[in-house]
């Protein structure tokens, strides 16, 4: 007789193989992101290292939505790689990396957010000929409060570059086609 044949299946056993194999990919996937999102966003790494780290950590979070609401985290994500795609004169990938960093902060589309934006100067319009009295708004009014900051949060690091770099001509360029 073998000596492991008296062995019973044990239903512990299978749940702790379980719990590692669904759990530890996750966990894994998560200091992944974390570890390259930190890289990313660090000012003094070149614009190649930048861009590649963005880019591991933009797959892996994303991987992450799948399993936890991250999506809005990526917005800063697709920002920085915007910028160091800018650097590496590889405008029409930053231009895409800007207009889907605009859209996970807001959560609606560029043309969307034109639309509201626009919404908003007529509404002030007609109520200063309205009532003769000015009323300011911020343009951003018409978001939500925590999309109106996390697009806010775009602007400013965004104003951390050199007005003439190459980041903002691709910003202006993506704010035009809106």
């Amino acid at each position: 007789m073998k000596q492991g044949a008296d062995k019973s299946f044990s239903f512990k056993a299978a749940f702790n193989w379980c719990f590692v194999a669904l759990f530890l990919p996750i966990l894994i996937l998560g200091f992944t992101s974390s570890i390259f999102a930190g890289t990313c966003q660090r000012p003094e790494i070149d614009a190649e290292r930048k861009a590649r780290a963005c880019s591991i950590s933009i797959t892996t979070g994303f991987l992450n939505t799948l399993i936890a609401s991250e999506e809005k985290k990526l917005a800063m994500l697709y920002l920085e790689r915007g910028i160091a795609l800018s650097h590496l004169d590889r405008s029409q990938e930053a231009i895409k990396d800007f207009r889907l960093a605009i859209e996970k902060a807001t959560g609606i589309t560029l043309a969307e957010l034109a639309q509201r934006i626009e919404a908003n100067e007529d509404f002030l319009e007609f109520f200063q000929t309205r009532t003769g009295k000015e009323l300011t708004r911020s343009p951003l009014s018409g978001l939500e409060p925590s999309s109106r900051k996390r697009f806010e949060g775009l602007i400013l690091r965004l104003i951390s570059e050199e007005p003439t770099s190459k980041a903002w001509s691709n910003w202006e360029k993506l704010l035009k086609e809106a």
